[in-house]
């Protein structure tokens, strides 16, 4: 490695110890945000539907891009009305009385700081409320200190602050913007990453993380690390493009379109939509199967948050066939290398662990579309992946630590977890890890320089079907995504001992094909089958299927419509935390290469 390289490397292990610090301490140290009994007035907050007065096309305008018509469909609008947010909600309190208020203060920040997130099960919540991350939860939020503007600015668990303002002033993009419902205000702070990664970088207060041996570390326990997955990035040091969370998750109108149906109002340039598509597909329609009478209002809104869902998976990961034999016989082994590399700017899948996973699976299929499954096979009466022989899964797995065992396991009680038992999950470009994010080795995501990759390369040894015809086929590598599995469901039925809302969960998980797996992206080759015990030839040309087609943007080279991650996360050296830090980063850094799940074959997706 050379002296260059190496430095870079340590400089970025340094900063990613530091971001993971002062996010685990904000809450201690730094600056919070509103807090209930804050606001006397309960803070003068609009619901959604008035806004969509003037913010919803009418007539002939178009709909693809308007605030409320691209907004109503979202997780985001429906984050209080996700049937499984409802039933994890029951079984946090069940296992933490109380915690329930920590959690909704993301599902809904406005019915945090009204004072309605007590009780904790929501049953205090009003309409406004119910509409989870809407308008006002951003365009009334504060971005800056006001005792202090130039201060950093806490990021993670919705530390949101809001005024007692009786003008309703709402924060926006524009300099120039007016109406003579409310005040306005330009903040392009609005747009940074940083204020995502209020409810996209998570950790819980009441649980430290554990290291490899068992040992509690300086850090709350990370639930939800998206932010600094993209912060330790190339895409927010410029290195490729600075590229933020609206680059990808808010698409643009490209020419010059109105942002009001307001007669006269100003044609904006590129005006970005509402739809803050990610990759939980299900997720939209387990919330639809719900909620009959929001799709009823919302309908449009629905349908194109499945459509552009699946569009942003669908430029999630490009899959390649790297060594691939052009013959093989019935019954007898070869091996296939599969190249998938990570578009995204986050870690591939992101988010919470619970129930996402992406994996590959090998087919031959032969001229009548007849598909014999090599490996990475799903099956629907279980949601196991098939594991013989082993695939690549690509998930995080957390638990808690077994003190008699000396290791963790795996459980789904998430507000008692302490440990990552593994994370497989694939790292953004330019990836610089901290003790939080650190993958844990199973899959090797370094280069010969011991740099981190965004890029997995597998090679299988896989048998050809017994009785396979003599016949030229299809090998195809595909990219299966889920972001909800079996277990989840019937862990969170099986548990709740409060009220139904994990059987009402369950009952929408068979009525919406029981989440079944998506094939985001594929590579194909041509293959002849030979007779059986016939000799393979390898040496076939690479195969790039690349990934789907469809709308969200990936990250790279482009306009700086996001943040450059200047939000003051790094602490100041002189503190008295900063060594202890720097050298729990290094413990587990060296450590966490042995960190197994626990007696479970690598790799192990099934559960």
């Amino acid at each position: 490695m050379s002296a260059r390289r190496a430095w870079r490397r340590r400089g970025t292990l340094l900063l990613s110890a530091a971001f993971a610090l002062a996010t685990a301490t904000a809450s201690a140290g730094g600056p919070i945000g509103t807090e209930p009994g804050d606001l006397p007035n309960g803070g003068y907050f609009t619901d959604a539907d008035t806004c969509a007065n003037c913010h919803k096309a009418a007539g002939s305008m178009d709909r693809d891009y308007m605030p409320s018509d691209t907004w109503g469909g979202t997780m985001m609008a429906n984050a209080t009305r996700d049937p499984v947010f409802l039933a994890g909600l029951a079984i946090a309190n069940q296992d933490e009385p109380g915690v329930g208020s920590f959690c909704l203060r993301c599902h809904s920040p406005i019915a945090f700081v009204r004072g309605h997130a007590t009780p904790p099960d929501a049953t205090a919540f009003d309409a406004i409320d119910h509409q989870g991350i809407g308008c006002d939860t951003c365009h009334r939020a504060e971005t800056s200190n006001p005792a202090d503007p130039t201060a950093s600015y806490a990021i993670g668990n919705a530390q949101l602050r809001y005024s007692d303002d009786s003008s309703m002033t709402k924060h926006g993009p524009y300099a120039d913007s007016s109406s003579p419902a409310h005040s306005t205000m330009h903040d392009p702070q609005l747009s940074s990453s940083r204020f995502c990664g209020q409810c996209h970088q998570v950790s819980n207060p009441s649980r430290r993380l554990k290291d490899a041996s068992g040992a509690d570390t300086l850090f709350d326990f990370p639930l939800d690390t998206t932010y600094e997955e993209w912060a330790n990035s190339d895409y927010a040091d410029g290195r490729r493009g600075t590229r933020g969370c609206i680059d990808c998750h808010m698409q643009k109108k490209l020419g010059e379109w109105p942002v009001t149906k307001t007669v006269g109002s100003p044609l904006r340039t590129d005006p970005r939509d509402h739809g803050f598509v990610g990759g939980n597909h299900w997720g939209i329609r387990a919330v639809m199967e719900a909620n009959p009478d929001r799709v009823a209002l919302h309908g449009p809104a629905f349908d194109l948050a499945l459509e552009r869902t699946l569009a942003n998976l669908e430029t999630a990961v490009d899959v390649t066939l790297l060594d691939a034999p052009v013959s093989i016989s019935a019954n007898v082994e070869f091996e296939v290398t599969v190249r998938v590399e990570n578009l995204t700017g986050h870690k591939f899948p992101t988010g919470y662990a619970e129930s996402r996973r992406a994996w590959i699976s090998l087919v031959l299929v032969d001229a009548d579309g007849a598909q014999h499954v090599l490996t990475g096979g799903y099956e629907p009466a279980t949601g196991a992946i098939q594991q013989e022989p082993p695939t690549h899964v690509y998930q995080a797995v957390h638990g808690r630590w077994d003190a008699p065992s000396r290791a963790a396991s795996r459980d789904e009680h998430l507000v008692l977890h302490d440990s990552i038992v593994s994370d497989t999950r694939i790292p953004p470009l330019g990836f610089g890890p901290s003790a939080i994010t650190m993958p844990t080795g199973e899959i090797a995501f370094q280069d010969s320089t011991g740099a981190w990759t965004n890029i997995d390369e597998a090679t299988f040894t896989v048998v050809a079907p017994p009785g396979l015809a003599a016949a030229g086929y299809t090998l195809e590598a595909r990219i299966q995504y889920q972001s909800m599995t079996r277990d989840y469901i019937e862990f969170l039925r099986d548990e709740n001992g409060t009220n139904d809302a994990g059987e009402v969960l369950s009952s929408i998980y068979e009525s919406t094909d029981e989440a079944p797996p998506i094939v985001i992206a594929s590579a194909q080759t041509s293959i002849e089958v030979a007779s059986e015990g016939g000799a393979g030839a390898g040496g076939g040309d690479p195969a790039s299927g690349g990934s789907g087609e469809g709308g969200a943007s990936t990250p790279g080279d482009g306009e700086n419509g996001g943040d450059g991650c200047t939000c003051g996360v790094v602490p100041n050296p002189s503190s008295p935390q900063w060594p202890a830090a720097l050298a729990l980063a290094a413990l587990v850094f060296a450590r966490r290469r042995s960190f197994r799940l626990k007696a479970a074959a690598p790799h192990a997706g099934s559960s």
